[in-house]
């Protein structure tokens, strides 16, 4: 019965996805109390690590890079979003998204690499590290229903 309830819902178009109460709502709330707890492990765990090779002038870039990545997911669970509302314009939403999560993504690499080499793997790292991170978060939610 719960299967064939959540089959209903994906099936079709929600149109009546509301921010007050809505499917969508109940599932970002949830991710983002996970991804925050998780992010916070992954912050201190890297702080520690750049501090304890010395290198904590590349706390910044790695933190950068960090936030470049949770734009990048807050843009595509946004789009997701939008997406889940109207149904009619998803391809252009999901290009539209795509073009501004990798110029987000082009333009902080851009600006770590031209203050040197070591400042652009940071940020670089930073990125990845917490795209994993959100991603495997939202794996390990799908996977626990």
């Amino acid at each position: 019965e719960k299967i064939k309830s959540r089959k209903k819902v994906f099936q079709e178009p929600c149109r009546n996805v509301m921010f007050g109460n809505s499917f969508m709502k109940d599932i970002l709330s949830a991710y983002r109390k996970r991804l925050q707890k998780s992010l916070a492990v992954l912050v201190i765990v890297a702080a520690a690590l750049l501090l304890a090779r010395g290198e904590g002038r590349l706390a910044f870039a790695f933190l950068l890079g960090l936030i470049a990545a949770l734009v990048f997911v807050w843009n595509m669970a946004f789009r997701l979003w939008n997406l889940s509302t109207d149904a009619k314009t998803a391809h252009r939403q999901m290009l539209w998204g795509m073009f501004l999560r990798l110029a987000v993504l082009a333009l902080v690499l851009l600006a770590a690499a031209l203050a040197s080499s070591e400042v652009m793997l940071a940020a670089a790292a930073g990125f990845v590290a917490t795209y994993f991170v959100a991603l495997g978060q939202l794996i390990l939610q799908h996977a626990k229903k």
